[in-house]
């Protein structure tokens, strides 16, 4: 019964150690933990203020020192280059983040210079950009790079900047536990997105990785803690000076500096209660300003979704009814539903396709007064709701249709973010009064469309800022909440990208902004390659009607929609969820396949490429294939034509026409 009971020596030697591990235990939250805000707000703003101007000079001298390295490691990839053959081909895009980087932190060493640096709140916000700006260059140079030099030689640079980040820009524990927290996670995204790194070498450098930033912060908490504490004792010092000349001076003049102290502390109790009461109100208006940011970057995605379900609703119960007609219709604004929650969940991929010059532009004659209408069409009941009159101003009778030469489905895609971006920041002083105007001007060598707002306006210093991804005026703290600002940056590439462009601002703060984009005009729709039509096509079904089609795809809710709409379109259909599946499918048919449509990542590593591979060694003659899928850069990632490619989410009509498209000789007996 008591073989395994200690002595009782042993045990007090046990208990008397229980102190020594609680106070261990102590000591390591204390260091693993940011240091707490004084009580006293107004405390914590004259500690604040304190910080940021006894470290001012020492993180502009840190600042320059840091892009000093971070350019000579460019000098360095240029060595590397002309010796390393491997390495050579990857150079130019990896050195052109390392010019980014540079320009990041010229930008940063500009701003150190001229802003008020020696705040703070300042200070953090342009350091932390820089820092988050050259961790991304740092990690999409280690995605690009080759192994192993990109463990070798550029993932270690990310001891640098964590070196930099805890010890020597000053900054305050709780930012750089944050930023911490995000680079490492956006480094393990990349890798299980990319397996860019060798496995053996993620996880060693993985593990030395968090060792710095364990270490870094648990410096940086007890560096942090250091300052408080000496302003904590500095001040109390202070006060007790004050102290004793308060005494020498009640000694001499008693009776007056008692009254004049009892006027300051009534005073001083005034204006604290009434600095707790606006704290107390402002928090209020935050709170609700917040929700109302919140609802309203909810409502875009929420609305559709709602709605699809609602049709899909109201559909099955007219089926059940035998209400074919009824049916037919639900199904309809249920599609046009899911169309537009596939285009807002694009919303970003589409940005991170313009920036990374994977768009290629498809010029055709759109007219520009129809592209307005219907603009304005879709947007009114989100103008109406924020109680934004939203008016249209047609060209003038007496001028030339609005024809231009743009891209049919990017113009649109401009035109309604402007308009959308008049309505968010209408003026709420002006109830009743909100309005946004749209308006087209025809001149002989292009036509302006405008989007007029009586809205807030913007000061001149931000023109250029609120062109740029994730910049938000009056949103410094990147609030998600308050939405991700990619309107105008989409709206500023898809400008860029095209030719003949050209966007212009001009505001007033607190009356109002006037955006115009000028596209080239062209005299009749012989002037370009074709007029793109308002509403999209319907490709006919009944030229699918007999087709065999082969489907490559590992998802089983995919392959199961995908099934059932062949067999409405009276397509033959065999699939397989696997490479090996769709081999050993090849040796039994009995009919070569019209058309074979795959996902781009299938099982055991394998791609689209493989199957590709194997139609055009298996096969008798040549069978198009169509890719379907939900990677950006599957283009890049091989040799397949633009045309063969689709990204999810596809609608019906655009997948039908596609393989149309791709099985156009065969229907036609080639």
């Amino acid at each position: 019964m008591n073989m395994f009971k200690l002595p009782s020596a042993s045990r007090s030697k046990v208990i008397e150690r229980w102190p020594a591990l609680r106070a261990a235990g102590a000591m390591l939250a204390e260091l693993m933990f940011w240091p707490a805000r004084f009580d006293d707000p107004q405390v914590e703003r004259e500690f604040t203020i304190d910080y940021g101007r006894r470290f001012a000079e020492f993180r502009r001298a840190a600042l320059v020192l840091g892009t000093l390295i971070w350019a000579c490691f460019g000098w360095w990839e240029i060595n590397l280059a002309q010796s390393n053959e491997v390495f050579r081909p990857y150079f130019p895009e990896i050195f052109a983040f390392r010019c980014l980087g540079v320009l990041v932190a010229g930008v940063g060493i500009v701003l150190a210079f001229r802003l008020q640096f020696d705040k703070d709140a300042i200070a953090h916000r342009i350091l932390l950009t820089g820092l988050a700006g050259m961790c991304m260059c740092l990690l999409v140079q280690t995605i690009l790079a080759p192994r192993p030099v990109n463990f070798t030689h550029f993932f270690v640079g990310f001891y640098l900047i964590f070196f930099y980040l805890f010890g020597f820009l000053r900054l305050r524990a709780k930012a750089t536990f944050l930023l911490t927290t995000v680079v490492i996670c956006l480094i393990v995204a990349a890798q299980l997105i990319t397996q860019s790194l060798e496995a053996d070498n993620f996880v060693a450098g993985m593990f030395y990785l968090l060792n710095v930033a364990l270490l870094g912060y648990s410096v940086n908490v007890s560096e942090e803690r250091h300052v408080r504490d000496r302003f904590v004792a500095v001040r109390l010092l202070a006060n007790s000076n004050d102290a004793l000349q308060g005494a020498n001076a009640e000694l001499a003049k008693k009776h007056q500096d008692l009254e004049r102290a009892r006027r300051d502390q009534q005073d001083r109790s005034d204006a604290l209660i009434t600095l707790r009461e606006q704290q107390r109100e402002d928090a209020e208006r935050s709170s609700q300003a917040k929700s109302r940011f919140l609802a309203a970057a909810a409502h875009d995605l929420r609305q559709p979704m709602h709605a699809l379900n609602l049709f899909l609703a109201a559909a099955g119960e007219a089926l059940d009814k035998r209400d074919l007609d009824e049916s037919v219709k639900l199904i309809g604004e249920a599609r046009k539903a899911s169309v537009l929650m596939a285009r807002l969940f694009n919303a970003v991929l589409d940005l991170s396709k313009l920036e990374s010059g994977h768009v290629k532009p498809n010029y055709s004659c759109i007219d520009l007064d129809a592209v307005a209408q219907e603009s304005i069409e879709q947007l009114a009941p989100f103008a109406e709701s924020c109680g934004v009159k939203l008016r249209y101003r047609p060209r003038r009778i007496d001028q030339k249709r609005a024809l231009v030469r743009s891209d049919a489905d990017w113009a649109p895609r401009v035109l309604s973010n402007l308009i959308s971006n008049g309505i968010k920041y209408s003026d709420p002083l002006k109830t009743g009064r909100c309005t946004v105007i749209v308006g087209v001007v025809r001149t002989p060598n292009y036509v302006r469309v405008d989007v007029v707002d009586n809205g807030i306006g913007i000061a001149s210093q931000h023109w250029d800022a609120i062109f740029q991804p994730f910049v938000q005026i009056g949103n410094p703290e990147r609030d998600r909440e308050k939405g991700l600002g990619l309107g105008l940056s989409i709206v500023n590439a898809v400008v860029s990208l095209l030719e003949g462009h050209r966007i212009e601002l001009k505001s007033v703060v607190g009356h109002g902004s006037r955006f115009s984009v000028r596209l080239p005009a062209v005299e009749s729709p012989a002037g370009c390659d074709a007029v793109a039509p308002l509403v999209e096509l319907v490709p006919s079904r009944a030229l699918l009607r007999g087709l065999y089609v082969i489907l490559v795809e590992d998802d089983g809710l995919v392959r199961a929609s995908m099934n059932a709409l062949f067999v409405q379109w009276g397509v033959l259909c065999e699939s397989a969820r696997s490479l090996a599946e769709f081999d050993a499918l090849l040796d039994t048919v009995e009919r070569l396949p019209d058309l074979v449509i795959s996902d781009y990542r299938l099982p055991e590593f394998s791609t689209a490429h493989d199957v590709v591979r194997m139609l055009s060694t298996r096969l008798t003659r040549p069978v198009p294939c169509l890719v379907i899928t939900g990677e950006t850069t599957a283009t890049a990632a091989g040799t397949l034509p633009e045309r063969y490619v689709l990204s999810k989410p596809i609608s019906a009509d655009e997948l039908a026409a596609r393989m149309l498209e791709l099985t156009e000789g065969r229907r036609m007996g080639v």
